[in-house]
């Protein structure tokens, strides 16, 4: 089968498509916001430097770009070739026997332009907030409603998503809901850093704080019960500038020594899978997501998820109470120190939690993934 994927190049997407790698698919890549290609996406048949200006660039059109967004979308097609003109070129260049959008927002929408003036077919994968953040924004909401309407194959990776793309359209073809968004996991090999659980020290959290990211509260959190959490360690993953800031003044007032790592001074995933291997609890806390590799990661490593549950989503990982806790309200510190104080008390819960998600682990190992998406492409195929 002849498949055109159209995604950013991230890391996910690349693993995704990676799973297709080595088989009689023939695969095509194309990013519509046309930037270098993810190295591991140097395999296939890709789609690259295609944004042509029509006319030179003039005074005040990146002010319109940012501040009056809708009247630049109006006039873009007369200044540069756009994603939905390059798309409509490359589908019927290529013939493609199916083209697959990796994301709603950048990737989803310009193929919407295309849909109306040639046939194709068409799946996609909800990741994250493609739909769940966006779908009641004035400015998304028709736009997401014709695209669900008009997408031939759903690929999953919750229930939550399931039931707002149904509800918005009952008769759209989920094919499964419980792909993770970037493939499968390496199990075994990752067990090289897992250590039991009676010798872990370490509290793990994601310092996100943004649009969706909450790591502001997980921090307020923190200093609430900060005697308790005196002989443990503490290490923030990513943390935007914000979250920095707010750690050093934690770290000067309080006796906490939170050590961390930055957007901008990224530890590798390597070092960032060593640590979920040797963390006690691992949170992750955001108003809206879909199901974070993070939360996956620590599962599989052992680590006791914390995890916020934006439309419930994150119920389907964990029970909560018993392979992890549910953060009801990603913006109340107290309940968030509640739950963490509450995990460091109960060295039963923990011991049974890591075989709980053990198990769960066996079902994202890598080979187990691809065979199933593999089965579902070459169903697609049978049927095309």
């Amino acid at each position: 089968m002849k498949i055109l994927f159209v995604c950013q190049q991230y890391i996910h997407a690349a693993r995704w498509i990676g799973q297709l790698k080595d088989t009689e698919h023939e695969i095509y890549v194309f990013d519509c916001l046309d930037r270098p290609l993810h190295k591991d996406l140097l395999w296939t048949n890709y789609t690259t430097g295609w944004r042509k200006r029509k006319v030179p660039y003039f005074k005040g059109e990146y002010f319109l770009e940012k501040k009056m967004s809708s009247i630049y979308e109006k006039i873009v097609p007369y200044l540069e070739v756009t994603a939905s003109e390059k798309l409509e070129e490359l589908i019927k260049e290529l013939k493609p026997d199916l083209v697959h959008s990796l994301e709603m927002q950048s990737q989803t929408y310009p193929l919407l332009k295309v849909r109306k003036r040639i046939s194709f077919n068409w799946a996609y994968s909800c990741w994250g907030n493609d739909i769940y953040f966006y779908k009641d924004k004035k400015e998304h909401k028709l736009k997401i409603e014709k695209i669900i309407h008009s997408i031939n194959y759903f690929f999953l990776e919750c229930n939550r998503d399931k039931d707002l793309i149904k509800s918005i359209d009952s008769n759209a073809n989920v094919l499964a809901v419980d792909f993770p968004g970037g493939g499968g996991y390496y199990i075994e090999k990752y067990q090289e850093y897992v250590i039991p659980v009676e010798k872990r020290n370490l509290i793990i959290l994601k310092g996100y704080e943004h649009n969706f990211g909450r790591a502001l509260f997980i921090l307020n959190a923190l200093v609430l019960i900060a005697e308790e959490l005196k002989d443990y360690e503490i290490y923030v993953y990513s943390a935007h500038d914000i979250v920095e800031e707010e750690i050093l003044k934690i770290n000067k007032k309080h006796n906490l020594k939170i050590k961390y790592s930055t957007r901008k001074t990224q530890i590798s995933h390597q070092q960032l899978l060593e640590k979920f291997g040797s963390a006690k609890i691992a949170i992750g806390n955001s108003v809206s997501d879909g199901i974070p590799n993070t939360l996956l990661e620590a599962i599989i490593l052992g680590a006791f998820p914390i995890q916020s549950n934006p439309g419930g989503a994150s119920e389907d990982y964990i029970s909560d109470g018993e392979n992890g806790f549910l953060i009801q309200n990603p913006e109340d510190a107290v309940e968030i120190s509640k739950l963490i104080s509450k995990a460091l008390k109960n060295d039963a819960l923990l011991e049974n939690a890591f075989v709980i998600n053990k198990e769960i682990a066996k079902k994202l190992a890598y080979k187990t993934i691809q065979q199933k998406v593999l089965n579902v492409y070459n169903k697609m195929e049978s049927e095309l």
